[in-house]
């Protein structure tokens, strides 16, 4: 019998707390430092028992879940390390695995193991009170383990991973945080600077009712958590940072193709390759094959000879209508620029 605690009863610990309790008959104590939440949770049937003291929360636990925003790690470890028993585990659900994995070591008690994780839920739950247990279904768990983690430790993240349903990634705690930032701190980020910038113009009143989906989709990590955010911003910083100069090269590259008054409408200018690039990635991660290089076999068709000759007399457009002949499987995730023309 494996007792679970959960520090941290926001909308990935509650989630959490439904999913172990959904899935198995393992014990679940809570403990947040927000009193309604912990009731929350408790009415959610995420816990068996909440503890007001994060000192009675963790003495009985074999693992111990820190679901808490990164920055506030540092203190949940120093606050429960003198009551941890020997041989619990501690992990943690957070984005940022350096900063994390070097509080662990300088403040967790030798005879207690630490493992890193994140869930890679992609869910898109903002809050507390539409916490799911079935959020982890069939989704990365991203598993960061310190070279002096043995397989005890190793093992107990593992288990709860399947236990609620999903598969571990085991990954460099550079690549992970690296990769996080691309994926999470980076939409935070924008979705922050385009709501800020719109928000804050003179006509942001008459601005607001042309908002529509486009508008909602690319703003809607804004609604998260500031406390949230920034401290899983501000834990991840430089590679954050990287990510952002990135981002400004093409921002850059939009600007220039926007200030050409003639390439601007060509189909193979800077501002068609910025558009066609994100359109056939986009289509890339869709159709699952993201991970792969497109190969050299999928440039633009060759026309052939009868092709070439009636583009002389009729254009190339017409010659393709005329032309019949065998038509070559189309690329889903390849754009056809010839309709920008």
């Amino acid at each position: 019998m494996t007792n679970y605690t959960i520090i941290g009863l926001g909308r990935i610990g509650t989630s959490l707390g439904m999913a172990i309790r959904g899935s198995s008959e393992f014990p679940v104590t809570g403990y947040d430092a927000d009193n309604n939440a912990q009731s929350l949770a408790r009415r959610m049937g995420a816990v068996d028992s909440i503890e007001w003291n994060i000192d009675k929360a963790v003495g009985n636990a074999d693992v111990v879940i820190a679901a808490t925003p990164a920055g506030s790690l540092y203190d949940v470890f120093d606050g429960i390390s003198p009551h941890l028993k020997a041989g619990a585990v501690v992990t943690d659900t957070s984005p940022a695995k350096r900063a994390v994995m070097e509080w662990a070591n300088a403040l967790l008690p030798s005879n207690v193991g630490f493992v890193g994780g994140n869930p890679l839920t992609g869910a898109a739950i903002k809050q507390q009170k539409d916490a799911s247990g079935f959020i982890f279904h069939n989704t990365k768990w991203a598993v960061v383990t310190p070279p002096t983690a043995d397989k005890h430790t190793i093992r107990a993240l593992t288990d709860l991973i399947e236990l609620v349903g999903a598969k571990p990634v085991f990954m460099d705690a550079h690549e992970h945080d690296s990769f996080s930032a691309a994926t999470s701190g980076l939409p935070g980020v924008v979705s922050a600077a385009v709501m800020n910038a719109v928000s804050t113009s003179p006509s942001w009143s008459e601005i607001s009712q042309f908002v529509g989906s486009d508008f909602d989709n690319i703003t809607t990590p804004a609604a998260s958590d500031p406390a949230s955010s920034q401290s899983a911003a501000a834990t991840n910083a430089d590679m954050l940072v990287h990510w952002i100069d990135q981002l400004i090269e093409r921002f850059q590259a939009f600007r220039t193709g926007l200030l050409d008054d003639e390439g601007r409408f060509a189909s193979d200018g800077i501002l068609a390759d910025s558009f066609v690039q994100a359109w056939e990635q986009r289509a890339r991660l869709e159709a699952g094959v993201a991970d792969r290089r497109p190969s050299s076999d999928e440039s633009a068709p060759i026309p052939s000879s009868s092709e070439s000759m009636m583009g002389l007399f009729f254009g190339s457009r017409i010659s393709k209508v005329m032309g019949g002949g065998k038509e070559k499987k189309k690329d889903s995730t390849k754009y056809d620029r010839r309709r920008m023309n």
